[in-house]
């Protein structure tokens, strides 16, 4: 991320308590409390909260919604060198999104081992074997 490594830990601890407040106004909205930001460089490209179970859109989940608006604000697909922060482990479907999107890093909160992306028996943000994706992103579980 940076050549800093103080700066880098600040910095993933200011990012992730405005992902717990995106998560915390998720859940103030009848939805699932979690909340993601995407960065590239020192650049915010989204931000995004939960919009399920309450809205219209089964796949609202916070991590799906904020990398698509992040590739909208970059104006590409992929997303080489941006970070996604997230509150919560991103599931299965997340990570697909996370992975298609060639994101080089993701801080997440805390574990959800039933269908985590990292931490379940199908670790599909972390997988080094799907050739066409690529290097997996880094991962740093900031609790």
């Amino acid at each position: 991320m940076t050549a800093d490594p103080v700066g880098v830990a600040e910095r993933d601890r200011r990012l992730m308590k405005r992902v717990d407040e995106l998560a915390a106004e998720a859940g103030r909205a009848g939805n699932t409390a979690v909340g993601t930001i995407v960065v590239q460089g020192e650049h915010i490209l989204a931000e995004a909260k939960e919009e399920t179970p309450k809205g219209p859109d089964p796949f609202a989940h916070a991590e799906l919604v904020a990398v698509r608006r992040a590739m909208a604000a970059a104006g590409r697909r992929h997303l080489q060198g941006a970070t996604l922060y997230t509150n919560v482990e991103p599931c299965f479907l997340c990570s697909y999104a996370i992975r298609e999107a060639r994101i080089g890093w993701v801080v997440i909160g805390r574990p959800t081992p039933e269908v985590g992306g990292v931490s379940s028996r199908y670790p599909l943000l972390t997988a080094d074997d799907i050739e066409r994706w690529g290097r997996a992103p880094e991962v740093v579980w900031l609790e």
